[in-house]
Formats: C-alpha cells, sequence, structure tokens
C-alpha cells in the first residue's frame, strides 16, 4: 500500500541490557518544580519530579480553575488560583501516566479556555537495548532540533535512533564531502547514552543522473558514502543499507533501470557491504528495510545471495488503521524464508508505527498509543530483536495531513514540545520489559491468546511472573493469583490487587490498551469472572450509565464490595455466597462527544479486587447527514436529522445552501428514534456543486455538513441479481460490468492479455454488494498474507457512496488466491482486517480464476436505498519474483487514493 513519501528512521540497540543514559533525570531544578530543564520545558516530568506547568494565556489578576483528566476522560485532579505578575504556574500533584490539563481563565473581560497536555514518567535505570524509534534529525535542526527532542528519547528508555544523512547533501561537490550536520546531531545522542543506526540513502546528482543507482559508478559511488558515513562516528555497531528500494518513492527515483527490481538492489547491497567490510570488519549490515512484507521480493534478493551480506533481515509491516494482528505470522513467514537457505539471521522491524490524523487511514491517539506498545511487544515475543517506532515528532501540525502525525510527540515550537499518549505508553513499556533486558534486545517472551479475543505476552522477570494482557474490545477477564499483585496500565500508573476473598481471584476488563501484571505468586486464568462493567448507549447530555454485574455464585461468604472512581464510592452491594447481583449505576453526564472511558476500581475489605472500565462513543442525540440520491429517477440531495436518543428532541432550525438554492425550516420536533428528511432537487447542476448545511438542536448546539455535491451526465448500472459465494462464475454469459480492455496497464514486462486480463461483473440485492471477477493470468502466484495481500495476485477494489470525488472516506476491499484458499482484506472502511468468513471465494481452473465476493451493505457503510454508489478497481500481477504491477479498471486506488477517479453507478431496483 502506498505511504509515506520520505525517509524515516527508527532505533537500532547496542550495548548492556539497560545501558546507563546521560540526562534521565529532570535535573534539580525541575525536580523541584520549577519548570527548569529540557524534559519539564515540553512537560515531561521523571519522577521523582512534581509537575509545576505554565498556564498558557494569562494575565495578572485572572482567576484559573484548573482541571486535570486522565486519558479516557477521568477527572483525577482540580485547582484554582489567581494569576500574579509574571508567568503563571501551579503545581499537580499526579503520579505517573498521561494527562490533558484544561485552564478555564476568568477576567473582566470574558472567560478564556485553554488545554496542554504532561506526563509523569517512573524512574528508569538507563535505555532498553533493541527499543528504538525513527527520527529525522537528518533534516535540520529546524524543527527537529536535538537539544529538545534527545532528552526525551533518553528519558523514555529509547536506546537507538535510526536516523541519516542523505547522500545528496552529503556530497554536495563530487568527491567532497560534508556530515556537519550528522556530527552535529550525532554529539547530542551521545551525550544522552543515545546511540544511532545510520540508513544508507539514497542517490547523488554527480552519479546515474540523480537515479536511484544502477551502474557499477553509482554503486561505488554510494559505497564511498557509506564509508565516509561511517568514519564520522567509528563507534557505529550497525548500518540499514537504503530503504524501502522495493518501492517507487525510494527505489525508482529519477531515470533508473532499477525500477525497485531485487536484482538491482542485491548489486547495490554486494558493492556496498563488500567495501564496508574492508573498513570495518565489525560493522553489523542490517537490510533490505522493505516496505511491508515482501516474501517473494526478499526470497529474489536472498537466491542471488543477499543473506550473505546481512546480518540482520529487516521489515516494515506497516498495516495502518488495523491493529498489529498479523505480526506474528509475518515475522514467521520471513524466518522460514531465512532458514530455507540454511542459514539464521536476526529478525528486526525497522519501521512500525500509525498515524493519529483524522483522515480514514488514521487512528485517534488513544489507539495509537495502544498499538505502538501492542506492536512492540508481539514484535519481540515473535523473535525480533530491534523494533523502531515509526516516528518520533510530527512532522507537521495538521491533523487532516495523515503523513504529519505520525510521531510520539507533537512538532517542536519554541524551543519545546508536548507528549502524546504513545510517547508515555513507549516509555512505560521500555520499563516494563526492563526484566527481560538482554545485550540483544527483549528477550524470553512468549504471546498467546489465553481467551477469545485476549492477547497474553509473559515477560520473563526472575523472581516475579508478568503479564502483559489485552483485547480488541471490551472483554471480561479474572486472573488468579496466591498473593497480591501489581495492576500498571498502559501509561504507567500502578494499582495494588488482590484475590476476592473465597477465591483468590481479582477482575479486569480488557481493551486494547495493554495492562501489565506482575506478582511474586503464580498467575493462572480463572475460571470465572467476579465482577463486570457493561456500559450502556450514551447520548452527549445523557447520565453514563453502567450496569456492574457482581457474581458471587463460586463464593463461600457473603460479597461487600464498592464500585469506586477516584475517591468516590459509586455503589455498594452485598450479594449472599452462590448468589448474583446486578445493579445500574452511574458516572454522571456525558459532556462532550467521541471517546470516553470511565476507569472504577472495585474493593471488598479494604482491598482493591478488581479494575474495571467501561467504554462509550458518546454521540449528539440528533445525528445530521447529507447524501446524493437518487430518488424517483432523478438526482436528489437528501438531507436527513435522526434523533438516535431515547427522547423527544426538538430541531430549533435546519438551513441549507446547495449552489444557489437556499432552504430552512424551524422548530422541528423530532421523537425517540425518529428522522425528519428533506429533498432537494440537483436538477440543472452540471458540475462539482458545494453544499452547506447546518442543524441547530435545542440547546444552541449546531451540528454542520459541508460538502460537494457531482451531478454526472452518465451513470453506469448495477443490476440487481444475488450471486451465491462458491467461486463458479453464474454470471458468465451474461452482460459485463466491464473488463480490462478499458483499463490502464501499469506494470513492467507486461505480455499481454494472456499475462494478465480480466472480465467482471458487479450485482446487488437488499443485503450484499457482489463483484465477481474472471482472471486470466498466465502464472498463478500467492503467497503474502493479511494486509499484504496487495503483493499477490489478486483483486482489490473500492467502493463509496454518492458520485465520484463526493465521499471523503470509502471502503477498500482485497482479494487473493494463497495456497488454494481465498485471502481477504479490508484496508479502509468502517471496519478493517479480513472479511467475515463465507464472503468470498476464488477458484482456479486452467489460467483463469474466478474471485466472487460479497460484502453487507452494513459492513460497507452504504444504505443501498441511496441508489448511487462510486466504484473502481484493479487486479494486482505475481509471477513470483515480486508485484509486477497491475491492470486498473477506472482509477484512484493504485497510484494514489483519490475517490474522485471512481466510476458512477446507479443501483437498479
Amino acid at each position: 500500500m502506498k505511504r509515506r513519501t520520505f525517509l524515516a528512521a527508527s532505533a537500532a540497540t547496542a550495548g548492556a541490557a539497560l545501558a546507563p543514559a546521560v540526562g534521565l533525570d529532570a535535573g534539580p531544578a525541575a525536580a523541584q518544580g520549577t519548570g527548569a530543564g529540557p524534559l519539564a520545558a515540553s512537560n515531561v516530568f521523571v519522577e521523582p519530579a512534581v509537575p509545576r506547568l505554565t498556564v498558557p494565556k494569562a494575565q495578572a489578576g485572572d482567576r484559573i480553575a484548573v482541571t486535570v483528566s486522565a486519558p479516557g476522560g477521568d477527572r483525577v485532579w482540580s485547582g484554582s488560583l489567581t494569576a500574579g505578575s509574571g508567568d503563571t504556574a501551579v503545581t499537580v500533584p499526579v503520579g505517573r501516566g498521561f494527562y490533558g490539563v484544561t485552564y478555564t481563565i476568568g477576567r473582566a473581560s470574558g472567560t478564556v479556555t485553554a488545554t496542554d497536555s504532561f506526563c509523569v514518567l517512573g524512574k528508569i535505570g538507563g535505555v532498553l537495548p533493541g527499543l528504538g524509534v525513527n527520527t529525522h534529525f537528518g533534516f535540520g535542526p529546524d524543527p527537529w532540533d536535538p537539544a529538545v527532542l534527545v532528552p526525551l528519547v533518553a528519558a523514555a528508555g529509547i536506546a537507538t535512533v535510526r536516523d541519516t544523512e542523505e547522500w545528496w547533501g552529503a556530497e554536495p561537490t563530487k568527491g567532497t564531502y560534508d556530515f556537519s550536520l550528522y556530527r552535529q546531531y550525532r554529539g547530542v545522542l551521545g551525550a544522552h547514552g543515545v546511540t544511532d543506526m545510520p540508513v544508507l540513502s539514497f542517490n547523488n546528482a554527480h552519479y546515474d543522473g540523480g537515479a536511484t543507482p544502477y551502474t557499477d559508478e553509482g554503486r561505488a559511488g554510494f559505497a564511498r558514502y557509506s564509508v565516509e558515513l561511517v568514519r564520522q562516528n567509528p563507534t557505529v555497531a550497525a548500518v540499514e543499507v537504503f530503504n524501502e528500494f522495493n518501492i517507487p518513492t525510494f527505489g525508482a527515483r529519477g531515470d533508473s533501470p532499477a525500477n525497485c527490481q531485487p536484482d538491482y538492489y542485491y548489486e547495490l547491497l554486494k558493492a556496498t557491504v563488500t567495501e564496508l567490510r574492508t573498513h570495518f570488519p565489525h560493522l553489523r549490515y542490517v537490510a533490505p528495510a522493505t516496505s511491508g512484507v515482501p516474501i517473494d521480493w526478499l526470497k529474489a534478493v536472498f537466491d542471488r545471495g543477499g543473506l550473505d551480506y546481512v546480518d540482520a533481515v529487516s521489515v516494515h509491516p506497516y498495516c495502518y488503521p488495523a491493529a498489529p494482528d498479523q505480526l506474528v505470522q509475518q515475522v514467521e513467514a520471513v524466518r522460514t524464508l531465512i532458514r530455507s537457505y540454511g542459514v539464521e539471521r536476526e529478525i528486526w522491524i525497522s519501521e512500525l508505527g500509525w498515524t493519529s490524523a483524522t483522515t480514514q487511514l488514521s487512528v485517534d491517539a488513544r489507539t495509537q498509543a495502544s498499538y505502538a506498545v501492542q506492536g512492540a511487544a508481539t514484535a519481540y515475543a515473535a523473535g525480533v530483536r530491534d523494533f523502531f517506532w515509526y516516528d518520533f515528532m510530527n512532522d507537521g501540525t495538521d491533523a487532516g495531513e495523515q503523513e504529519q502525525n505520525f510521531g510520539m510527540v507533537h512538532m517542536v515550537a519554541d524551543g519545546a514540545t508536548r507528549p502524546k499518549p504513545s510517547y508515555v505508553a513507549y516509555a512505560n513499556l521500555a520499563r516494563q520489559l526492563g526484566t527481560a533486558s538482554t545485550p540483544a534486545g527483549p528477550s524470553g517472551l512468549k504471546h498467546d491468546t489465553p481467551a477469545d479475543g485476549v492477547s497474553r505476552v509473559a515477560i520473563p522477570g526472575g523472581s516475579t511472573v508478568n503479564w502483559m494482557l489485552w483485547a480488541a474490545t471490551p472483554t471480561p477477564f479474572a486472573v488468579r493469583t496466591a498473593r497480591s499483585a501489581t495492576f500498571t496500565d498502559t501509561y504507567g500508573g500502578v494499582t495494588q490487587v488482590d484475590g476476592a476473598a473465597g477465591t483468590g481471584a481479582f477482575s479486569l476488563t480488557l481493551g486494547p490498551e495493554p495492562v501489565y501484571l506482575s506478582s511474586r505468586g503464580a498467575l493462572a486464568i480463572a475460571d470465572s469472572v467476579r465482577h463486570r462493567l457493561t456500559a450502556h448507549d450514551a447520548k452527549r447530555g445523557d447520565d453514563l450509565t453502567a450496569t456492574w454485574l457482581v457474581d458471587n455464585a463460586d463464593g463461600t461468604r457473603p460479597a461487600v464490595a464498592k464500585l469506586r472512581t477516584g475517591d468516590r464510592v459509586v455503589a455498594q452491594v452485598t450479594v449472599a455466597a452462590g448468589a448474583k447481583k446486578s445493579t445500574d449505576v452511574s458516572f454522571g453526564t456525558a459532556t462532550a462527544v467521541g471517546r470516553r472511558t470511565v476507569h472504577a476500581a472495585v474493593t471488598e475489605a479494604d482491598a482493591v479486587v478488581a479494575k474495571l472500565s467501561a467504554e462509550y462513543h458518546v454521540a449528539e442525540p440528533l445525528a445530521l447527514s447529507v447524501r446524493h440520491v437518487r430518488k424517483d429517477g432523478t438526482d436528489q440531495l437528501r438531507i436527513r436529522v435522526a434523533n438516535t436518543s431515547g427522547t423527544a428532541q426538538t430541531l430549533t432550525s435546519l438551513v441549507w445552501t446547495v449552489g444557489s438554492v437556499r432552504g430552512s425550516v424551524s422548530n422541528v420536533d423530532i421523537a425517540a428514534g425518529g428522522v425528519d428528511e428533506r429533498f432537494v432537487s440537483l436538477a440543472g447542476l452540471t458540475d462539482k456543486t458545494p453544499y452547506d448545511v447546518t442543524a441547530t438542536m435545542g440547546d444552541g448546539t449546531t451540528l454542520p455538513a459541508t460538502g460537494d455535491v457531482v451531478v454526472v451526465a452518465d451513470y453506469l448500472h448495477v443490476p440487481r441479481r444475488t450471486v451465491t459465494i462458491d467461486g463458479v462464475n453464474e454470471l458468465a454469459g451474461t452482460a459485463k460490468t466491464g473488463d480490462s480492455s478499458a483499463g490502464t496497464v501499469v506494470m513492467t514486462g507486461y505480455a499481454g492479455a494472456q499475462d494478465l486480463s480480466f472480465d467482471f461483473w458487479l450485482s446487488h440485492d437488499d443485503d450484499r454488494l457482489y463483484l465477481t471477477v474472471a482472471v486470466t493470468d498466465d502464472v498463478q502466484y500467492g503467497q503474502a498474507i493479511g494486509d499484504q495481500i496487495w503483493q499477490d495476485d489478486g483483486v482489490q477494489f473500492a467502493v463509496s457512496s454518492g458520485t465520484p470525488g463526493e465521499a471523503q472516506t470509502w471502503n477498500e476491499i482485497g482479494a487473493a488466491l494463497v495456497g488454494g484458499t481465498v485471502s481477504t482484506w479490508r484496508w479502509s472502511g468502517p471496519a478493517t482486517g479480513p472479511l467475515p468468513a463465507g464472503a468470498a471465494a476464488a477458484v482456479r481452473s486452467g489460467t483463469t480464476t474466478t474471485y466472487e465476493i460479497g460484502v453487507a451493505w452494513t459492513d460497507l457503510g452504504i444504505d443501498p436505498a441511496d441508489g448511487l454508489v462510486s466504484f473502481s478497481m484493479l487486479v494486482n500481477d505475481n509471477d513470483g519474483q515480486g508485484r509486477k504491477g497491475y491492470v486498473e479498471w477506472g482509477s484512484g486506488i493504485g497510484n494514489g487514493k483519490d475517490s474522485a477517479l471512481f466510476k458512477p453507478f446507479v443501483l437498479d431496483a
């Protein structure tokens, strides 16, 4: 899949376990809470430092209310103060964790609100070998300022950064080298006990016309640059040879026949390592840093002898926005390939990350944090030696730009930054893995799935038993122990927990945010869960309610339990031995829309016997949607306001503008569960036309919707027909929707229709959209799994609501025949990951592969009653030497994602 268009940097490691790091403490001044020091300036505090925060926008005489919240929205501290002259600061007495802070500033002219974030980290004895991060210090100190960022890297416990000074800048005149930028940031790294792994990259205008190296002269020039770079830091332990040669962004720069091909990469690898070995016999070589896990491309490099020139095989198994559930299989596939050559090599993940932007391929900041630690722990348990998050700092400030939001901290401004949740989660992971640390990275971790949907990583701990646990969705879970245990949340918050009297088990709500358990006694999974908390649906303004179930069926005495949030007792119950009891509880009012998580504890006899949570996705009671639809054979704009709450709501006003057409209604009552719909004719519109709709609720809250409506002159048609998903083309002989003769070939060495061609049929019924594709392909190849199936022979298609260019989000789905079985993946849409069982089939007969895919409209997030969809598709080709390319019908998938390039369809009645 397409992703970033610039070099990433990450962290390789060397040295002793928990290698000493310089400058981990906040410093004497910061420890006293004065705000001094590079960490405190960025609102990062390492115990015993106490957070002291500067209030933004404060003026003398302001009355300031301060509210501090944990991830999910739980209030953990509040206070007030009056601003004096100069900077106004407040000391916040909270423990380890990530926090958001809101300042409500009152003054004569009115009220001003400001927000900020900060974190408190536990002490750490040094950096963790094997834990790394990508940086872009090689881009220059603005905004990648080493003086600001490197202390934060060290404080997190990160051992190494993966970075470089690229060839084009390092050799400005042929034969003359300038590595002053590299030496500058390398010096700061060394002063803080952090090492680096240079990435040897990419091209230079003095060689091969500035293209990706492809001649002996170009490769020799690249090798000389590599030698000169390593000479700047003779203590460097490892280098990585190039970055993502297998994608055009890096492997096909300029007019180069290299064109991402494995044979050209092999020659570059061989020339570079051969030259480096003559100068640095103890240097370790990491390669080929592939985008994704292209097993066939790797095999082509290894077949030529590539493993003779590497000590570690590196890959970049990006899968965003999906969870890192495929990592174990992907790592094992690489290991199996390496061992097929009769050798052993380490496996490194030198890039993996998720963006917290607002695009459809993004996740929220808390999910980014969850996936960071899930990914790293899973990788280590799968045998990966070094893991490198991409990347350390956001590369911009635009929340709508995917590439600007991969960071763990925000972009530096005015000599400081701010932590994101992922920074704190990653730092906490470094502390939790300390017991497994070795000079060769965290070792001995074991991953398994002890219950449906639950992941466990056992962390070796000497005298303690240590588990890391998470689940894809809120899941009740219980652990039995003969002794008390330490519960640590994702961000480092610690609670002592005990087994409930009579059962010896403590209860948990597991979710995507990993938690850690540590005990000097044995840990075991309990047969039953004593305490459960189930959240109810909530709209803004509703009470956040939940049901607390106490199951004392296995108890030998009455259970007297208190449910607490912070210091507040929410409910108290007594449940007889052998009985169960459900209690409805309230956690206050839902004051804001979005993700809200209530964290609660249960005590029995003053001991904490459960750590529970209730997860809410709070929405407005009224939902506004605007869609281009076909109604009575004409194009219309449907404006729908749905009351999704349990009480009647009043729509104070609804105002719309569509091009030059304006309209409005007022005081519309909508019953609970009811809908108000308006239709605006689009007759006469022949081009992209903007619309602007605003619904105003009874309390004055406004719901805006803006976009463009695109009316097209000619629609294609999707006939109404149900397809049996069995891989047998029952539509052969009926009118095709399209074929490859009307497609675009994007392929190296295309040999005509027998090499790759296809016919396809779209159809639909009330429940599903069906795609049938008959592919002619002289060589069938499929080996990739999960989100990497785009590298196999297979089908990819995209579908959105409305006409091309109207939808800002859409579905992208693929299917490939791998080992005689159909493999599917959803890269984007309401859900990601494999399609449900039975949704696809593929059968190979001779040189024809028939794919049948049926996706539920509900899974697509499209209402078929709207009557319009946009669609595009391509078929990938791989003859066993790497992905050759594809043939695309329509556009907007293969070379960048753009729904405006899809084709418009009407769903026939």
